[in-house]
Formats: structure tokens, C-alpha cells, sequence
């Protein structure tokens, strides 16, 4: 069975057509969505739409029933955007106070918003999480991951999205009340949580099955470790030791066949870990094939994605999840970037601000299209619904591009 229709029989989320991307990494936070990509673009190139500013941050943008919803920060606030996903007119902006809490970067939010039916929720730097009317911008309910539940943001601030499963919100506040939470998604009530500690990272929770039961993988601070989301709610079912400098793992985690891939930067690498027995096993990996933040896919057994840090240049790589043989790289510009796979194409952004389409066969990799849509630096992953590109920079100009087929 393929890695895509499997993902969706195992993910137990809103049903998502073609045009909606409705969070992070889009349908079944995948990074994977059925859709049409045109690539003749010699006589038929990209048509950019409309262009907006939101402010800095590396959120990127979730996008349901023709809205499109992203945040940004100004210095002192920040504003929820909410735009017609043709159009790019204004709907509504919902504000509050945070500060911008730059280091080493522009600063400002990094979490992409989550659209659930009648409802957004989005989360700040320093743990503010607001369920908001997605019509309207009306705040809902809100709940603060310190104040709150006794989180403990790590050094870039929260940066976790939140991910909605049925009823249930999943959170990542590293509280010593437990390091992950599930919340009533109606009223942000705290419907369990597990009874561990542990030191947060950057990356969303990736919900799947390990050894036949319902769980989530989440890349902490320094380890891995699946939380069981049926029987014995939050109780481990592995873990795995993997320390980074400055605590960043933040890239999404993946799981195949009593498999999980993960990938760090800063000297660490990747490993693929055997979680079918008892303890995890390291079946292969190396320190070089590094992602500090960017996202991966699962593609019939394979991993792909870009991979590189601020050391190494970025590399568009397919790799057998299973051996660790590299079926092909392809060099894109800059250091880092962002992949989705619509159809049968691959849409790439670089942190440079180039989008790059082509088909990602496992004997290569064949680049049909190329073109400049933003300035550097974009760190925010590519968005892509109903054949359009939602992309931003960090400093906030945002653009939505038309290449539908």
C-alpha cells in the first residue's frame, strides 16, 4: 500500500480536498496532498496573485473553504492574519501583546496555525494558544502553555504547531505536570497528559501507528519518543536519546515498517532506528545528512526532503528509508528549504526564495520549472492549495503564486 493512502487511513483528522492545506505540513501534516501542478512554465509560468506583508516570523500559512490564515510580528504584537486565498484581501487580523525575541534571527512566531471546521488556533513564541472563530477572528478560548499548564519554552520559543485529532488538541508545553498534553480542542480543558518530563524541542507531534497502536511521535529537546493515543493514554512506548546542540530537533520525525527516521542539524545527522522490538536500534545513519529545521517526506518507503544546515548547502535527496542508500541528490540554492509533494510533483521553496517543481522518480530527480517568488530569507515550510503556492519570508512578505494545472 502507498505511504500516502496509508497515512490516511491511519490519521484520524477533518477530511481535506485539494484545496484546502489546513496546518502545518497540510493534509495529515503529511507534506503530501492530491492536486495538479503545471510545469510547462516557458509558455505558461507562474502568475503571482497577491502579496502582503504579516509581519516577521516563520509561520506559514493553513488554508480551508478559500481563507488563508498565517501570523506575523511587528516588535511588540502579534497579528493573526486571515486573507480570501484568491484574492489576498483582508478578512480580519486578530492582535495581542508578544514581543518579537529575536536571536540570531528576525524573530516572531513560528507556528503554523491549524484550521478545524469552524475554527483556528494558533500559538505564540512564548506559549500563548488561542482558539479563534475562523469567520470572524473572535477569540474563542485561550490558554497559556507557562501560565497555564507549567510549560517551559525552550531557547527559540515554542515552536511546535498545534496538531487536532478528533476531539483532542495536542501540546508541547514541557510542563513538570507532564511533557505532552492533550486538550479538549472545544474548551483548551486538559483532557490527559503523559506523566513524563522532558526538555522541549521544535517539532510538531506526527500521529501514526507503532506496533499496531494509535501513537504520536514527538521529537523532544533531546530524544524521540511515541506516546500512546489509545489504551493507556501518554504512556511511552519507546524512546530514544538524541541530543543536539542548543536542544534543536525540529524536523518532523517519520515512521515505516517498525521504522523511525530522524534528522537534526549541528554536526548531527540522521539515523533510522529499528522500534519493532524492545529497545530502539540504530540501523544506519550519518552526520552529515542534516536538517536542522526542514520537513521530510514519506514516499512509498522512501525518505525526501532538503537536507542541509548553515555549513553544509542544501540538497534535494531521496533515500531508502530501509538501507540508507541514497537513490539521488539535486542541488537547490541556499542551505535549507521546504518540499511538498502535489500529485506527482514536487514543489520545493529555498531559503533563498526560489520555487522548484519537478517529478521525484526514484531513478532521479527531473527539475521542470524554476523561478524567483520572494527575496531570502524563507524558513517559513511551502504551503500548496488548489495549485497555488502560499510562501513568506522571515522579515513577512508573504505572496500566494498560481502554477495549477
Amino acid at each position: 500500500m502507498k505511504t500516502q493512502t496509508l497515512l490516511t487511513l491511519l490519521l484520524a483528522v477533518a477530511p481535506a480536498t485539494a484545496a484546502d492545506w489546513p496546518g502545518y505540513l497540510g493534509p495529515n501534516a503529511s507534506g503530501i496532498a492530491p492536486g495538479k501542478i503545471r510545469t510547462d512554465w516557458k509558455s505558461n509560468p507562474p502568475r503571482t496573485l497577491w502579496k502582503a506583508n504579516v509581519g516577521k516570523g516563520c509561520a506559514s500559512f493553513a488554508i480551508a473553504d478559500g481563507r488563508a490564515i498565517t501570523l506575523g510580528n511587528d516588535g511588540k504584537t502579534d497579528t493573526v492574519w486571515c486573507f480570501d486565498a484568491t484574492t489576498g484581501k483582508t478578512l480580519w487580523k486578530q492582535q495581542y501583546g508578544e514581543k518579537l525575541a529575536p536571536k540570531y534571527y528576525d524573530g516572531g512566531p513560528s507556528c503554523t496555525p491549524a484550521i478545524d471546521g469552524n475554527r483556528v488556533y494558533t500559538l505564540s513564541k512564548s506559549g500563548l494558544l488561542h482558539c479563534l472563530d475562523v469567520a470572524s477572528g473572535k477569540v474563542i478560548w485561550r490558554k497559556h502553555y507557562v501560565k497555564d499548564f507549567g510549560g517551559r519554552a525552550p531557547t527559540w520559543g515554542f515552536a511546535a504547531s498545534p496538531v487536532i485529532d478528533g476531539n483532542l488538541l495536542y501540546a508541547l508545553p514541557a510542563s513538570k505536570q507532564g511533557a505532552f498534553f492533550a486538550l479538549d480542542k472545544k474548551t483548551g480543558a486538559v483532557a490527559w497528559k503523559s506523566d513524563d518530563q522532558s526538555k522541549a524541542g521544535y517539532a510538531a507531534p506526527v500521529i501514526t501507528k507503532v506496533k499496531g497502536t494509535r501513537a504520536a511521535l514527538v521529537f523532544h529537546g533531546r530524544e524521540i519518543v511515541a506516546y500512546a493515543l489509545e489504551g493507556a493514554k501518554g504512556r511511552r512506548l519507546f524512546e530514544h536519546s538524541w541530543r543536539t546542540s542548543y536542544d534543536v530537533n525540529a524536523s518532523n520525525p517519520q515512521y515505516h515498517d517498525g521504522k523511525v527516521f530522524i534528522a537534526s542539524g549541528y554536526g548531527m545527522g540522521y539515523v533510522v532506528l529499528d522500534v519493532s522490538g524492545g529497545r530502539p536500534r540504530a540501523l544506519h545513519g550519518d552526520n552529515d545528512t542534516r536538517m536542522i529545521f526542514q520537513n521530510s517526506l514519506l514516499v512509498d518507503g522512501d525518505i525526501m526532503g532538503v537536507f542541509g544546515d548553515k555549513r553544509l548547502d542544501a540538497e534535494l535527496i531521496r533515500m531508502d528509508m530501509a538501507s540508507g542508500k541514497v537513490r539521488w541528490r539535486h542541488r537547490i540554492p541556499g542551505t535549507r528549504g521546504s518540499a511538498a509533494l502535489i500529485g506527482k510533483t514536487l514543489v520545493v521553496l529555498s531559503e533563498t526564495g526560489d520555487l522548484v517543481v519537478g517529478t521525484p522518480s526514484k531513478s532521479g530527480f527531473k527539475e521542470l520549472g524554476r523561478r524567483k517568488i520572494l527575496p531570502k530569507t524563507c524558513w517559513a515550510p511551502v504551503a500548496v492549495a488548489g495549485g497555488k503556492v502560499y510562501a513568506r519570508t522571515n522579515k513577512g512578505e508573504a505572496v500566494c503564486v498560481d502554477i495549477g494545472g
